[in-house]
């Protein structure tokens, strides 16, 4: 069976919008539909949903940098607090005499320690920060993390989140979710991609008509 026999016209759109601008991610979205539309090897059915969840919240992750009507979206703070904390066994490793676990109200800590803590809870602040402001710029296209239409979005994530990771409600004995629910959380940011989509075209569409207007009005002082 063919790409094009899968895929509705909503998925066609949303495929060639990704394509436009990140072939990485319109892949992401293609894997996702294909898994979702391929039949399930017995004994696999837990690594399908995982992949699926995981191409679609690699998609989500990176939206904003590839479709947010705000150009300049935040950029991720280097290094990540993924990699600070991976340093912190070889922080507490070299300071073998530091007893985080001292039941006190003052703990002493090392200094190397203290800053690689400190390095590490600004690093996830300033993560959840751009997190949210990239995803107000991606869905509302504007700046209020609060708007209610984040939420929908912000669900969506969580779901894909919670069933990519095998310690969450795979480990929990969940049943797995039903192909209407990853359709239905998918569906989600393919709304979101053509609204995007379709705010870009028309904004181009807008500026074509203004430069052609500028032509008009020269080509009229010229006469």
């Amino acid at each position: 069976m063919t790409d094009e026999m899968q895929r509705d016209e909503r998925q066609t759109r949303v495929t060639e919008a990704l394509e436009n601008r990140s072939p990485k991610l319109a892949g992401m979205y293609r894997t996702a539909l294909d898994l979702l539309a391929a039949q399930v090897p017995a004994g696999c059915e837990t690594a399908r949903i995982s992949t699926i969840c995981h191409c679609m919240r690699e998609l989500m992750l990176n939206l904003p940098a590839v479709m947010s009507t705000d150009p300049i979206a935040i950029p991720r703070p280097t290094p990540s607090s993924g990699s600070l904390l991976k340093q912190l066994p070889g922080l507490l490793a070299a300071h073998p005499d530091a007893d985080l676990g001292l039941d006190r109200d003052l703990v002493p800590v090392p200094r190397e320690v203290a800053h690689g803590l400190a390095e590490l809870i600004k690093t996830a602040t300033q993560e959840e920060g751009r997190n949210r402001a990239n995803t107000a710029a991606l869905v509302t296209g504007e700046t209020d993390a609060r708007h209610p239409a984040i939420g929908q979005w912000t669900d969506s994530y969580n779901f894909f989140l919670n069933w990519t990771h095998l310690d969450r409600n795979h480990e929990q004995e969940k049943s797995l979710p039903a192909d209407e629910t990853l359709r239905g959380n998918i569906r989600v940011v393919e709304d979101l991609i053509q609204v995007r989509s379709a705010l870009f075209f028309q904004n181009l569409n807008a500026l074509r008509d203004m430069l052609a207007d500028i032509n008009d009005f020269g080509d009229e002082e010229d006469e």
